[in-house]
């Protein structure tokens, strides 16, 4: 599958879940909120909004016409922060993560997903895909992530966090020694010493990524929200 399709896919997994959650609007939003909304819908809609009107189609017609994804994407790092303290978003927040991850992985993707039993040379638990601890895409983030460092590191190391939320002990186990293998073949000494700190830190039932830090998240948000839509003056930036 090309990188458009896995997130295109991505993305309908997101709107499964919204509908799940009972968060999807069936109404059109009102033309003129679009005009009014800060980053990620501040002062105009709700997240979940922004999510529907916004960010699905703006990933649909990205695909449509073959065009370029962000060179950056936070939106899952944002939703953690967005949903603290809403348990029954919690799904939510790992798929949001999950396409922070492939959007910002600049990679082509294999035509389908390994069995059951085999994922790039390293054995998977039996029984199927849907049954396993963790998810495959897990692995496929995993064999990346020595290519990130700084922010971009981090973002994925908060996606492995939520992988650990809704996993088991065993899949704890997994995701640890993962993350001691990615560290292995890291070439920068900063990076590699990062990535094993995470593991460590899972292994003790601490977080793999450093505190969200929301000001400075929002600050980057912002930045990158202006340069996509270049017409809206500051005060949108910072509404709500």
């Amino acid at each position: 599958m090309t990188k458009h399709e896995v997130v295109l896919a991505k993305a309908n997994e997101i709107k499964i879940e919204l509908k799940r959650l009972q968060r999807w609007d069936d109404n059109p939003m009102p033309e003129e909120k679009f005009e009014q909304m800060g980053a990620f819908g501040q002062g105009a809609m709700s997240f979940e909004q922004w999510i529907q009107f916004v960010l699905i189609d703006t990933i649909k017609e990205i695909v449509t016409h073959q065009g370029d994804f962000p060179s950056e994407s936070n939106v899952g790092a944002y939703a953690v922060r967005e949903f603290d303290g809403d348990p029954a978003a919690s799904k939510l927040i790992q798929l949001l993560l999950e396409l922070d991850s492939l959007i910002n992985v600049d990679t082509v993707y294999e035509e389908s997903l390994p069995n059951s039993n085999e994922y790039r040379g390293e054995p998977i638990l039996g029984g199927h895909v849907s049954q396993l601890p963790i998810p495959p895409v897990a692995y496929q983030l995993a064999e990346v992530l020595p290519s990130f460092e700084g922010d971009a590191l981090e973002a994925q190391l908060q996606t492995f966090d939520m992988f650990v939320v809704n996993t088991t002990e065993q899949g704890k186990e997994i995701i640890a020694k993962l993350l001691f293998e990615a560290a292995e073949k890291t070439v920068g000494e900063k990076e590699r010493l990062r990535i094993k700190k995470a593991a460590l830190s899972i292994q003790n039932g601490a977080p793999a990524a450093a505190p969200y830090n929301h000001e400075e998240a929002m600050k980057k948000y912002q930045q990158e929200f202006k340069k996509n839509y270049p017409n809206l003056d500051d005060s949108n930036l910072t509404q709500g």
